[in-house]
């Protein structure tokens, strides 16, 4: 069960973030406001210090994976740990040598962790307290940006359970009330849930909205359809992650909240790589990860491999994150922030279509085709082994031959490519286990 909206009690922000939250982390082994404290001061150092640092964690952590980890001592067999020697890690390495990636000097708690990744095939890893706090220091390193500060009421639609045991319902409460800090799930979300969830915005009134980009643009057209329920309220941020960020959805969302509208990328199993600055650009978290390009195209883009530097206890160096993109310049960016950047991010392996002779073609392409459809409420598309499409529709008025022949007719246009195009109009799409919803997924490409 989780806190009913209308419950009286909000924490003042000031001493949520100046007392509660240090204390909390404190209690929890984590060193969370001292990393934060660091990240902040070292944005004022400069280029070369951070270049510096950047290479020192980087050299620091070859070593320990080199003199403490099973499995890259073996597959050094004695070289020099440098940083091309390292095999590029694959999930599926992870998930056949788990323990073999586990340093034999780890010290305190291991804490279990996992994804189920774009497959649903789950991976199960460990981290430790450093890690995580670390982890969080970025986190609110980057939203601060945004003018969000550590203990600032936040409401984040995630992935989480209806259904709560007592221990989840016991945090629910410690973090609403003491931290000011709200999760809503991201599952089954019916017309009633989505005013239930508009009306909690109006109530609680969280300088921050974080999550998925469809379910909380699904939350902002429910509060323009109904703007009585938002009494008024706007949000400092919006921060959306763990989906492709489309610029329809950044564009909606942006409307009708009137707010910057962020994207973070990162994964639980690689950590958080990049975050938006007010300026658009993605800049990675240098600090923390290290980020390469496997076997660029022409353009530049290809496979990002990210080496966390913070993660001793499971140390993942070089590890194939899924999604494909391009480094930027760093120190070039209006913010005035000297990290690098990620200058293109384009998804998942299987957030490409492929269209005529084997060319890939992003998913956003079938994005402009739908959005021009105003009967369109939602929508998944699944490409088939075949290059065929099924493709699922939620229309919000009358949907004939004609809109029908217009979807078929942009997807045979964006892929040169006349495949069959399977349209159904339904009533609801189910989101993955985890919440989240994919709006374009080829079997084509999986291997």
């Amino acid at each position: 069960m989780l806190p009913q909206p209308d419950w009286p009690l909000r924490m003042p922000q000031r001493l949520a973030g100046r007392v509660l939250w240090p204390l909390h982390e404190r209690l929890r082994g984590r060193e969370t406001a001292a990393h934060l404290k660091a990240l902040q001061q070292g944005e004022q150092a400069g280029a070369a210090a951070l270049g510096r640092l950047h290479q020192s964690r980087i050299e620091a952590l070859l070593a320990h994976c080199a003199e403490h980890v099973p499995w890259y001592r073996e597959a050094l067999a004695g070289r020099a740990p440098e940083l091309e020697d390292f095999p590029i890690l694959e999930r599926d390495t992870v998930r056949e040598n788990g323990r073999a990636l586990v340093a034999d000097n780890a010290t305190g708690p291991l804490l279990p962790s996992s994804t189920g990744g774009s497959t649903g095939r789950p991976l199960v890893f460990w981290t430790d307290r450093v890690k995580e706090a670390r982890h969080n220091a970025q986190k609110l390193r980057f939203r601060g940006w945004f003018g969000i500060r550590p203990g600032d009421r936040q409401v984040d639609f995630w992935g989480s359970p209806i259904e709560l045991g007592k221990a989840s319902r016991l945090r629910v409460i410690k973090d609403r009330y003491l931290l000011n800090q709200v999760v809503l799930s991201a599952h089954d979300l019916t017309p009633e849930r989505l005013r239930a969830y508009a009306g909690f915005l109006g109530r609680f009134r969280p300088r921050l909205v974080y999550g998925y980009p469809t379910v909380i643009v699904r939350v902002a057209q429910t509060l323009r359809e109904h703007p009585e329920l938002a009494r008024g309220w706007r949000p400092q941020a919006v921060v959306c992650t763990s989906e492709m960020l489309y610029p329809q959805v950044r564009d909606t969302i942006g409307e009708i909240l009137q707010c910057p509208v962020a994207n973070e990328y990162g994964s639980r199993d690689a950590g958080l790589i990049a975050h938006e600055c007010p300026h658009g650009r993605l800049h990675i978290a240098s600090e923390h990860v290290h980020v390469e390009v496997d076997e660029p195209d022409a353009d530049g883009i290809g496979d990002l491999l990210v080496t966390n530097l913070d993660g001793y206890a499971m140390p993942f160096v070089r590890y194939r994150v899924g999604d494909r993109g391009r480094l930027g310049e760093a120190g070039t960016c209006p913010c005035g922030s000297l990290l690098p950047t990620l200058d293109r991010l384009e998804g998942r392996r299987n957030d490409f279509l492929v269209g005529a002779e084997g060319r890939r073609v992003h998913g956003s392409a079938a994005n402009y085709v739908m959005r021009e459809l105003p009967q369109v409420a939602q929508y998944r598309l699944v490409q088939r082994a075949d290059l065929s499409l099924d493709i699922e529709v939620i229309a919000n008025c009358a949907w004939g031959e004609a809109q029908t022949r217009t979807v078929t007719e942009g997807m045979h246009r964006i892929l040169h490519a006349d495949v069959p195009v399977r349209l159904e109009l339904v009533e609801s799409i189910a989101p993955s286990p985890s919440g989240k919803y994919r709006w374009v997924e080829s079997e084509a490409l999986e291997t």
